[in-house]
């Protein structure tokens, strides 16, 4: 039987098709068992939320209405109860020994509030991403919400992912927790596969619009730190 640490997988879901299923088996073949898996379904209407879910004991599911991941992802928080919180896309994978990793992280530097490992992009066969995005097959280091581990605590200390932003709410939120975290560790282990495919990355008006407020909140906290030092 495997171990268990006390870490709540969130996993926000709208029309995830059978990409879920081999989320949530990622998550069950751990080498080390979360305490809660909290799927929220965030308004699907094609059945395959309940259709991954079923059987599966140890998933909770929450179901909302049609939100935007901000909002589904605070709600997973909102119903966990675990003290360390991992956010994982439903058609990403966790390398079986991911949440030992990045668990065995924070327990070896009990100051730090947030660990992340490393990352490994592929590319869909089935849904290739379109031209000119990323194909992947490559690792990289950058702190997506599979990757990284964090404290509860550190959560709450800078709030919620922001209800306004349909796309970098992520982003926004490690730059505003930036400012509260007493300390970050990487590990140099991949803990999460990332599928590129067709239906991510999109490049539309409303999605470059989302990025740029992002940016732009990021370089005002930067200026209004400046100035207090």
């Amino acid at each position: 039987m495997s171990a268990l640490c006390d870490i709540a997988v969130v996993i926000a879901a709208r029309n995830p098709g059978a990409l879920l299923v081999e989320t949530l088996d990622s998550v069950a073949a751990q080498t080390m068992l979360p305490t809660e898996v909290i799927v929220v379904d965030d308004g699907s209407t094609d059945g395959s939320v309940e259709a991954a879910t079923r059987g599966r004991e140890s998933v909770r599911v929450c179901t909302i209405e049609p939100s935007g991941r901000s909002i589904a992802r605070n709600t997973g928080v909102q119903q966990s109860a675990a003290s360390m919180l991992l956010f994982l896309d439903a058609d990403d994978l966790l390398t079986p020994d991911a949440l030992r990793v990045l668990c065995g992280g924070l327990r070896a530097h009990p100051s730090a509030d947030m660990v992340h490992g490393l990352t490994y992009e592929f590319a869909d066969t089935h849904n290739p991403p379109g031209p000119g995005a990323r194909h992947g097959n490559q690792v990289v280091d950058v702190r997506l919400g599979g990757c990284t581990l964090l404290r509860r605590s550190l959560w709450d200390r800078a709030g919620g992912l922001d209800p306004a932003l349909s796309q970098g709410e992520w982003i926004e939120w490690i730059d505003r927790a930036g400012k509260h975290a007493r300390g970050v560790v990487r590990v140099d282990e991949v803990v999460l596969h990332r599928r590129l495919h067709g239906a991510n990355g999109t490049a539309s008006t409303a999605t470059q619009s989302d990025y740029l407020a992002v940016a732009r909140a990021a370089l005002q906290r930067k200026r209004q730190q400046g100035a207090q030092q």
